[in-house]
């Protein structure tokens, strides 16, 4: 075999790799995709108002339980938060650990 035949074949193998790879269809584009964020207990996204929010995502919030959550859901309506002090559905301590998370809308 002639020099320039085995150098010609040698740089056509590395190549094919390389060639391999911009063949493949191109993934996804992030603007298709619609990732949700993972919660997981005790993390809230944003703030929750405690007149419209579940059971389950007042639950999630750091600092209540399902039954404070209960609890919550079934004394509504509310005008304020501290509100949950005044009817004793939660404690000033557990408040001062929720009350970042939780709000009133007013409408």
């Amino acid at each position: 075999m002639k020099p320039n035949a085995i150098l010609a074949i040698a740089m056509f193998a590395a190549a094919t790799p390389a060639l391999a790879e911009t063949t493949t269809p191109p993934a996804a584009k992030p603007g298709n995709l619609v990732v949700a964020p993972a919660l997981g207990k005790h993390e809230a996204a944003t703030t929750l108002d405690i007149n419209t929010a579940t059971v389950e995502q007042l639950a999630a919030a750091k600092g209540l339980d399902r039954l404070l959550a209960e609890a919550i859901v079934k004394g509504r309506p509310y005008k304020a938060t501290s509100e949950l002090v005044k009817h004793k559905i939660l404690s000033d301590a557990q408040f001062a650990a929720v009350k970042d998370a939780l709000v009133v809308k007013q409408n």
